[in-house]
């Protein structure tokens, strides 16, 4: 029993330290953005007010990235140290599905993406109405970064013997094989180099809500005409 408690210690003493070393090497890119777009600024006495304009806007949207990847970072190690209580109350589920996917469209619209939902109607639930909606909007996020212009997403509701399944299916190019097993772990990406997308905390986030509530999150299929989650 002490070797299996002392097991257990240095696993956890090596998950935090790999937490750590991934998280410096994530804020470490915009915090360089940060500095040299204000060194260029710094360099010469005069500027235009458009170049001024130009680096504030690179700086304003590092920050943003920045703000994200603390929250995000901050969330997970309250959910490691159990010290986020669900603060559950009475809603409905089917209505917080339509409120989340109606504030999706707008990102959606802008990839000339189709976003819907479909559900069997109303659909009492027992849950933390805040982390249910972050749980489904970092899903609808990720599917509509990985679906090309014209596509489709759907975020489906059904209830069956007591149980029910939120679906998220998008008609994406799919995860390759061999990712499919690491999408869960954080700091894990699949996006082009360069691109905006977060540090990969999305989809543990997510997993971790659903199994709070109960629940479970996994990545049902795959393949080169979409990904469905559940």
């Amino acid at each position: 029993a002490f070797n299996g408690l002392l097991e257990r210690l240095a696993h956890s003493l090596r998950a935090q330290r790999t937490f750590m070393a991934d998280a410096s090497h994530q804020l470490r890119t915009p915090v360089s953005v940060v500095r040299t777009a204000a060194q260029v600024m710094l360099s010469r006495e005069a500027r235009t007010e458009a170049e001024y304009r130009e680096s504030l806007d690179v700086v304003a949207k590092q920050a943003a990235r920045l703000t994200k990847m603390v929250d995000d970072m901050f969330m997970l190690a309250l959910a490691d140290a159990d010290a986020r209580p669900l603060q559950k109350a009475p809603l409905y589920l089917d209505e917080v599905i339509d409120d989340v996917v109606d504030e999706a469209r707008l990102l959606a619209a802008k990839r000339e993406i189709t976003l819907g939902a479909e559900s069997a109607g109303e659909t009492p639930f027992v849950g933390d109405e805040h982390l249910l909606r972050q749980l489904l909007m970092n899903l609808i996020d990720n599917a509509i970064r990985h679906t090309p212009a014209h596509g489709t997403i759907v975020v489906s509701l059904t209830g069956h013997a007591g149980s029910l399944t939120v679906a998220v299916t998008d008609s994406g190019s799919g995860i390759a094989p061999g990712d499919g097993g690491r999408i869960f772990d954080r700091f894990v990406r699949f996006d082009p180099p360069g691109s905006q997308a977060g540090a990969g905390l999305g989809l543990p986030i997510a997993r971790w809500i659903a199994e709070a509530h109960a629940g479970t999150l996994v990545l049902e299929s795959t393949g080169p005409n979409g990904s469905r989650f559940l």
